[in-house]
């Protein structure tokens, strides 16, 4: 399944929409009732245009803290791991095991040599430290493919399991700031920008919230 929108927020509220009338629930290992689609693909044509919309309809609610802008963009751009999480996905970018800054030290030298390259391409899975049956605090978020299209560079982010209501709008935010960070070094424009899940879901304690957020 594709849901394509020019809009973040416009994408955001399709996927919330389509998942409510049409996934299939099960109850999780959590034991919380979850309505899932496979394999779920979302576009944002126009990410800069309003990246920021889905993150703050969330800021309305009082039930919860939602993170700030700055706290997701330091999640995926700091080097070191954000005081009270426990893994954060910009150590894995930017010094992967210590030694491998994937995104100043390849990717963006390869698609300055090759504007046109496939192999675009950064991984945040670990097998060394994710691949634990045991172990429950792992990433969803997988790997973000870069290709350079028509001079604008389009991001598309592989997530293991996506929460399309709590989550989405924290990924979708952090993969635009990685986006633009590349764009600049790149001299050019971004581009699409989008998500393919796994498991995309939302869980029946959300159902009536989600429901204001897509009656707005």
């Amino acid at each position: 399944m594709k849901i394509s929108s020019e809009t973040t927020i416009g994408a955001w509220k399709s996927s919330l929409i389509h998942i409510l009338k049409q996934g299939v629930d099960f109850v999780d290992e959590n034991n919380r009732v979850c309505r899932e689609e496979l394999n779920f693909l979302i576009e944002v044509e126009n990410p800069e245009k309003d990246i920021n919309k889905p993150v703050e309809s969330l800021y309305r609610f009082k039930k919860w803290v939602y993170p700030s802008i700055e706290e997701l963009a330091e999640v995926i751009m700091s080097r070191k791991t954000v005081h009270a999480y426990s893994y954060s996905y910009g150590p894995r970018l930017f010094n992967f095991r210590g030694k491998i800054n994937q995104v100043d030290d390849f990717l963006i030298p390869l698609m300055k040599k090759n504007s046109f390259s496939r192999r675009g391409i950064v991984t945040i899975w670990d097998p060394e430290q994710d691949s634990n049956a045991y172990k429950r605090e792992i990433p969803a978020l997988i790997s973000i493919d870069f290709k350079m299209r028509n001079k604008k560079l389009n991001a598309t982010a592989v997530v293991r399991s996506n929460d399309l209501f709590f989550g989405w709008p924290a990924n979708i935010y952090q993969i635009f700031v990685l986006q633009e960070y590349i764009a600049k070094k790149l001299d050019c424009k971004i581009g699409s920008l989008a998500t393919f899940s796994n498991s995309a879901h939302i869980f029946k304690d959300q159902f009536e919230d989600i429901r204001k957020i897509i009656g707005e």
